[in-house]
């Protein structure tokens, strides 16, 4: 499990919920399968590298028509350094865990 949080997101209390998950995988014993990730001044929407930083984003709601700012966090430099680095270790953290280093066997 890969867990990627923005130490300065305003939109969910991911660092806690990382927290969390982290205690609940070590207390069944299966701590060493969590991998995380933290990156300061970083905000919640922590997407492929070059995708613009967002600190807020204003809408209306759909039923009310109320005007909402949803407020995600981060600095747009530390952000960005986060998209990128994060980017080549999901990769990696994918390429390991999910492809096969063994030669599948011809069934007969």
């Amino acid at each position: 499990m890969l867990l990627v949080n923005g130490l300065d997101d305003q939109n969910w209390p991911s660092v806690e919920c990382a927290d969390e998950i982290a205690r609940t995988m070590s207390a069944a014993g299966k701590g060493d399968l969590v991998t995380r990730l933290h990156y300061p001044d970083t905000g919640h929407l922590i997407e492929p590298p070059f995708s613009p930083h967002f600190r807020a984003t204003r809408f209306k709601t759909a039923i009310e028509k109320q005007k909402v700012i949803l407020l995600w966090g981060g600095q747009t430099k530390p952000h960005s350094d986060a998209q990128e680095d994060s980017w080549r270790k999901i990769l990696s953290f994918l390429q390991h865990h999910l492809y096969s280093r063994e030669t599948p066997k011809a069934r007969m």
